[in-house]
């Protein structure tokens, strides 16, 4: 109505002025965003129940940082995707956007943001062809936007990306695997570019990995909200947690309501996350960071159907029985959108070991210098250490015996001082080969096979001593590269005559996978059951020794978008034991090919010399009996840090 007061006239055309009421993010969403991806994605975009607070974090003005510890299957890509087109179309600013490495970081830009403003009509044209063809202006991790705004792609493993900027908004994405930097922190140098703005805003979250992560840490620092649902039955409100999930029986797949113990169908979800609200349940460590979790079991997800989950359970729980620790290890961070924290590591150190020998009732702590009658076969690994003059020259040794089910004994440890270049070094070693090991039934073994380090400065020395005792010992080195075999096939590696190529009937190489080699010693050392695959540690088996044997650490990587593990030697760690052990174990398989695997352990047996031999007063010439011959050969108990493997 048109008044003839003034002041009410001068109040309705200013009104008329007044911009609209801005939005929160998810009504944004659901107004202005669409679905960019594969074509299953595409449409326009619908706020889900769980997103809807999220997404609302990011425009609240009494939020400053907003993390988010996720699984996979809720979308959190996605909304980081609607965050840069709030930011873009709605409020242009200069916007930062931080994966962990360069190429995460084109892969993002090509597959979401690239397609976030062909596909989204209020940003298409914003980002000209004019300008995309200026490199100066617009590459493929720099947007300058027509509005003013500019979104910056960069990669959290190089520190430069950080300098010399000013960014309002700044979003983190898979935080866990960022790298560790001189400069410091990636995280606190990205929010270090958004100190000058008063309304400053950080995004921050992804798939925990590790415990004690960042994404770990920073949902602790938080409010941690969680996503409470009723159950259908007796409406109690609830936080869905694995634990209460029912995997055998009539009802698998069913969730188990916490208060009256009915079994909820999958068919409920879709009621209780629609009425489900987020709830802090503790008190921000930090003002102005709210932080939230959410796992798989609520999202709408055809792959998220509870069935399905409690399936791939199940299989990851096998893969880690046969000893796989990446199938659980993925679950937990995928799935469960929780850190991963192996129980049974703190088995695989030092002190853990230690306690295994101790448990005389399970074989283990049996006197130094003895073989328990289950051996059947004995072979060393050598690691080198050095040579030409450089320090700590010396070779490292190690020494198994095997029975049926590749059962293992330690028999001893030991180092020889000397250049490994100078054949005297190396010699010593023949003293090991004509060595008797006097098992406890009175039976005497040999060397059946030894492997030595190829790696480092003796290289050709050590391939022309194996070339003589190549029905003994064989050289071997480590491989690095993915998917490697535990042990590869023998490779020539001497030189012809004519300088054009390797001669057949020269010495054999044999490649050992890192990794898998790794992973499968690690596999050994869980199996707590003595038997098949069990390693049993005697008096011999030092605390030194032991805190050897397994020194490497289950690390992310990103690769190709993805994240995968590998095994990582801590800084400042030693691991001579484990790479001297897996070496013996490569040898163990290698005379296992001599035989039918089905009735190798029984051929063997009637061949290892069951009868019982008296033990004589002294030995004969060139043997020595086991006890003492390394001691007085120069062998040390001394170690340092293996170069074995290419480190």
């Amino acid at each position: 109505m048109i008044t003839a007061d003034p002041a009410e006239l001068t109040r309705q055309i200013l009104a008329g002025f007044k911009p609209p009421p801005k939005l929160r993010l998810s009504e944004y969403a659901d107004e202005f965003a669409v679905m960019t991806g594969n074509a299953a994605e595409r449409g326009r975009w619908n706020t889900l129940p769980y997103q809807r607070e999220i997404l609302d974090a990011f425009t609240d003005s009494s939020v400053e940082t907003v993390a988010v510890m996720k699984s996979a299957r809720v979308g959190w890509t996605k909304m980081l995707g609607v965050a840069v087109q709030y930011y873009s179309h709605q409020d242009p600013c200069p916007l930062m956007i931080v994966q962990p490495v360069k190429e995460d970081a084109e892969g993002y830009s090509k597959e979401e943001i690239k397609p976030l403003f062909e596909d989204t009509p209020c940003l298409r044209g914003l980002i000209s062809e004019s300008k995309a063809r200026n490199t100066a202006s617009n590459t493929i991790l720099l947007k300058q936007l027509g509005n003013g705004g500019l979104i910056d792609i960069v990669n959290a493993a190089s520190g430069r990306s950080f300098r010399r900027k000013s960014r309002k908004v700044v979003l983190f994405d898979e935080v866990d695997a960022y790298p560790r930097l001189d400069e410091g922190d990636p995280i606190k140098l990205g929010r270090n570019r958004a100190d000058y703005y008063w309304d400053r805003k950080i995004g921050l979250g992804g798939t925990p990995i590790f415990k004690g992560g960042k994404t770990e840490e920073w949902f602790l620092r938080g409010d941690q909200r969680r996503f409470f649902v009723p159950c259908p039955f007796c409406d109690t409100r609830q936080v869905l947690r694995w634990e209460q999930m029912i995997r055998e029986g009539e009802h698998a797949g069913h969730y188990g309501c916490e208060n009256c113990a009915e079994p909820i169908p999958h068919s409920k979800k879709r009621w209780m996350v629609e009425r489900g609200e987020w709830r802090p349940t503790a008190i921000s460590q930090q003002p102005g960071l709210v932080s939230f979790h959410i796992w798989a079991a609520y999202s709408y997800s055809p792959a998220a159907d509870w069935s399905v989950l409690v399936r791939e359970h199940a299989e990851a729980l096998e893969a880690m029985r046969r000893g796989d620790p990446d199938a659980m290890q993925t679950y937990h961070n995928t799935v469960l959108g929780e850190p991963w924290e192996d129980s049974i590591s703190g088995k695989l150190t030092g002190d853990g070991l230690a306690e295994r020998r101790k448990n005389i009732e399970a074989g283990n702590g049996y006197p130094d210098g003895t073989v328990p009658d289950g051996v059947l076969l004995i072979t060393a690994g050598v690691d080198v250490q050095g040579g030409g003059g450089t320090t700590n020259e010396r070779l490292v040794l190690t020494v198994w015996g095997w029975g049926r089910g590749e059962e293992g004994w330690h028999l001893g440890h030991w180092e020889i001082d000397g250049d490994p270049q100078q054949p005297e070094t190396l010699a010593q070693l023949d003293q090991i080969a004509k060595t008797r090991w006097q098992r406890a039934d009175g039976a005497e073994l040999r060397l059946t096979m030894g492997a030595i380090d190829d790696g480092g400065y003796a290289t050709h020395e050590v391939r022309d001593w194996c070339r003589s005792r190549a029905a003994q010992w064989v050289p071997m080195k480590g491989a690095h590269q993915k998917g490697k075999a535990l042990l590869g096939r023998g490779v020539p590696v001497d030189v012809n005559k004519k300088n054009q190529g390797v001669t057949k009937k020269g010495v054999l190489l044999y490649n050992v996978g890192y990794d898998a080699s790794v992973n499968h010693l690690q596999g050994r050392l869980r199996n707590d059951q003595p038997g098949p695959g069990y390693l049993h540690f005697g008096m011999a088996s030092t605390d030194q020794f032991l805190a050897e044997l397994f020194p490497w650490k289950r690390m992310p990587k990103r690769d190709k978008g993805q994240t995968t593990y590998s095994w990582v030697l801590p800084a400042g760690s030693r691991d001579e034991a484990g790479d001297c052990t897996r070496m013996a174990y490569a040898a163990m398989q290698l005379v296992a090919r001599r035989y039918n695997r089905a009735t190798m352990w029984d051929q063997i047996a009637a061949t290892s010399g069951r009868s019982s031999v008296p033990a004589p007063a002294a030995s004969q010439p060139g043997e020595q009996r086991r006890s003492g011959w390394l001691e007085s050969s120069g062998a040390t108990s001394k170690s340092t840090r293996s170069k074995w493997l290419g480190r």
